[in-house]
C-alpha cells in the first residue's frame, strides 16, 4: 500500500481544467479526478513530463471564471489499455484569493453527504 505523502487532502471531483506546459503552444483541454489546496490529478492525452511546468486554468463552479495558477507534475502514469495519462500536479505560486476560492469549493465538496477525501 503507498503512503499519501501529500500535505493537504485531495477531494474525488471532476471540474473543467486547461493545462499548457511552459514554453509550449499546446493547450490540453480535459477534467480533473480529484483535486486539494496542493494540486490535483487529471487525465491527459498528452505527456507532461515530470518536474515539468504547467500553466493552470482551473473552472471550480460552472459559471465562474476559472483561476490560473502555476504547477508543476510531480507525477505521471500511463492509464492502462489506453493512450491517455495520469498526471498529478502540484500547485506552486497560489494566489491568496484563488486559495480561498479553492478553500470555500473543497469545503463545501467536503459537507455534500459527508463525503471523506479520494
Amino acid at each position: 500500500m503507498a503512503i499519501d505523502r501529500r500535505e493537504h487532502p485531495r477531494f474525488q471531483a471532476y471540474r473543467p481544467v486547461r493545462l499548457q506546459r511552459l514554453g509550449a503552444p499546446l493547450v490540453v483541454e480535459t477534467l480533473t479526478k480529484d483535486l486539494g489546496i496542493g494540486g490535483l490529478r487529471c487525465v491527459s492525452p498528452r505527456l507532461f513530463p515530470v518536474s515539468s511546468e504547467v500553466h493552470v486554468e482551473l473552472v471550480l463552479s460552472t459559471g465562474e471564471e476559472p483561476f490560473s495558477v502555476r504547477g508543476r507534475a510531480v507525477w505521471v502514469r500511463m492509464i492502462p489499455h489506453s493512450e491517455q495519462f495520469d498526471i498529478g500536479i502540484a500547485f506552486y505560486d497560489l494566489p491568496e484569493a484563488n486559495k480561498r476560492r479553492l478553500s470555500i469549493y473543497l469545503d463545501h465538496l467536503s459537507s455534500l453527504l459527508g463525503k471523506v477525501p479520494a
